[in-house]
């Protein structure tokens, strides 16, 4: 079968990456999620082979373990978060990126989305700590 490319704006994508739950995720396997489909792929395993233990998130140099908890402040609010199986799980959604995650909770002062480096806004605080650090202070 010959697979066509197909034209998606800028808040189809967001919605499609707000749904992601694994960085092998296609934007295909969300869809068919999405649309009450069959997977046609297989789930990433790990080292124990059943995929439901990931070992954090990592992305851009910087490793965050599962529990981490997350934090940004963006127009006067404050959103929360944690990261769960390897993902962003922040305001009821599940993102990969900082960037993702930011632009999926932030809004505009007339409540529009805005598009941010999340890298700049998120705080994390790690499982072992009590201290709060800007996660851009990670990146190599």
């Amino acid at each position: 079968m010959q697979l066509r490319p197909i034209e998606i704006d800028v808040d189809v994508y967001r919605f499609l990456e707000s749904r992601r739950t694994s960085f092998t995720q296609s934007h295909n396997d969300i869809l068919r999620a999405v649309a009450g489909l069959k997977s046609t792929a297989s789930a990433p395993q790990n080292s124990t082979g059943n995929g439901s233990d990931h070992g954090g998130w990592s992305w851009k140099g910087v490793t965050l373990p599962n529990g981490t908890k997350l934090r940004m402040s963006y127009n006067g609010q404050t959103h929360s978060g944690e990261i769960v199986q390897g993902a962003w799980h922040v305001g009821g959604a599940i993102y990969r990126t900082p960037s993702a995650a930011a632009g999926g909770v932030a809004r505009s002062k007339k409540g529009t989305p805005v598009s941010l480096d999340g890298w700049g806004y998120w705080e994390i605080k790690k499982p072992d700590s009590d201290r709060w650090i800007p996660i851009e202070k990670l990146r190599k």
